[in-house]
């Protein structure tokens, strides 16, 4: 009787650090304005309190993963959410931009032990349900992201921009409150990790569906705004449209990561792929978004979690930790790559006439999820 609600308290620390760093980065965009009010700057100053972030997470990943494979990985992360929290008060207070910038910084390094750990706890800690956890989180991801813009939106115009840091605070300690029990993961150090990685083709096969996954999902998500405005419609109207995708991914990803469990990593995930590319091409050649959408959001909850799972399963022994870290690093780094290369192809196409721009992009971003999709094949092996 006492099994399930202890499992139950453990995901919700893993989901709320996870909704907590998610909410965080996409609230903040809309009270960028009001910051820009209260310290007389413009757009581009405020602007770093958005990229400082990222910036920090981006370089904490690998050497935070690699610390908690040593000192174990709920210490970090216990440690990580303590510390996010904490400057997330002292955002709250932040009397000068150059202070508010620098924290962002620091908070960014925390996000990392958040967001770089958690796949890696959740697989650690339900062990034979990894694709359902991982599926779990997925969705507290698409959560975040759904619930970010609206709840900041409404916190800067009722009580401002403060108020972004402050609601952090309970959170965050509910988060630490409830992480106490959850499973370890023990590795040996960033630079044997890694040496072992390299060595681990299946794993670097999985990590590299990864990139191309995100390359595809980021690339599209730039792309439609562009297409969408461009025909007309208005910006709030492509921002609703463009809520089906996380918000499938929400309601599927725990049906995907149970199916995955039940019909093996590799499988699912490649359903996925074919999905995701089936869908990016079709609509970029009838040039009919609406299916696009629904199929792009049902081909990334199929993926997501499974190839989650996969890259997890397949890390060398007591690599992990830093394995977690890696799936953070293709994450960003897919996201870096689709970005540019649909901001490029759109830019150098779109005077060619809009039909044309978008079925070229959507040919390339179609092309990326084939490609995770044979990486999925040339790993070769079914994991459960």
């Amino acid at each position: 009787m006492r099994f399930f609600p202890t499992i139950d308290l453990r995901l919700g620390a893993l989901l709320i650090g996870v909704i907590l760093s998610t909410v965080d980065s996409s609230a903040l965009n809309l009270a960028l304005p009001s910051l820009a009010a209260h310290f007389h700057t413009d757009a581009a100053a405020v602007q770093g309190a958005a990229s400082f972030y990222l910036i920090g997470s981006a370089l904490a990943f690998l050497p935070l993963s690699g610390l908690a494979g040593k000192i174990g990985t709920v210490k970090v992360y216990r440690t990580s959410l303590l510390t996010f929290s904490v400057i997330s008060l002292l955002l709250a207070i932040s009397p000068n931009l150059p202070t508010l910038l620098a924290l962002r910084f620091c908070q960014g390094i925390a996000g990392a032990g958040v967001v770089g750990l958690v796949p890696g706890l959740a697989a650690a800690t339900f062990q034979e349900r990894k694709g359902w956890a991982l599926g779990m989180v997925a969705g507290a991801v698409a959560a975040g992201t759904l619930m970010g813009p609206p709840l900041g939106g409404f916190l800067v115009d009722l009580f401002g921009w403060r108020s972004i840091f402050f609601i952090n605070l309970p959170f965050g300690m509910m988060a630490l409150i409830l992480s106490g029990k959850l499973g370890e993961l023990r590795g040996v150090g960033l630079r044997e990790s890694i040496r072992r990685a390299v060595a681990a083709p299946r794993f670097l096969l999985a990590l590299l569906a990864t990139v191309f996954f995100f390359a595809q999902s980021f690339g599209t998500n730039l792309l439609w705004p562009f297409y969408l405005e461009a025909q007309g419609m208005t910006p709030s109207q492509v921002g609703i449209l463009l809520l089906i995708p996380p918000a499938m991914l929400l309601i599927l990803g725990p049906w995907a990561g149970k199916l995955a469990d039940k019909r093996g990593f590799d499988r699912v995930s490649w359903v996925g792929s074919l999905v995701l590319a089936v869908a990016t091409l079709s609509q970029g050649i009838t040039g009919r978004v609406a299916p696009g959408l629904l199929g792009i959001g049902f081909g990334r909850a199929l993926f997501q979690a499974a190839n989650n799972a996969a890259v997890l399963s397949q890390a060398p022994a007591e690599t992990e930790a830093v394995a977690s870290g890696f799936l953070s690093i293709a994450r960003v780094s897919g996201q870096a790559l689709g970005s540019i290369l649909a901001g490029v192809l759109w830019g150098r196409l779109e005077h060619q006439g809009l039909s044309h721009a978008f079925l070229v992009s959507n040919l390339v971003l179609g092309s990326l999820a084939l490609v995770s999709g044979f990486l999925i094949a040339g790993r070769g092996i079914e994991t459960r």
